[in-house]
């Protein structure tokens, strides 16, 4: 299930739908929460990322 909202979290940020309707979609009692949660998400990218740079070196 944890992968699942991930996932859902992480498509509908990158395709720049409004924080009311993702955090609504999770069921968060608020933005803020929703903000938290994607907060996160924007880190484990930006790991990704530096990982497959770093695999080119």
């Amino acid at each position: 299930m944890y992968v699942a909202r991930h996932s859902l979290a992480s498509i509908a940020h990158g395709r720049h739908i409004p924080l009311s309707i993702i955090s609504e979609g999770l069921g968060h009692d608020s933005e803020r929460t929703t903000s938290i949660y994607l907060a996160s998400l924007d880190n484990q990218q930006i790991d990704a990322a530096n990982r497959a740079i770093l695999k080119l070196l």
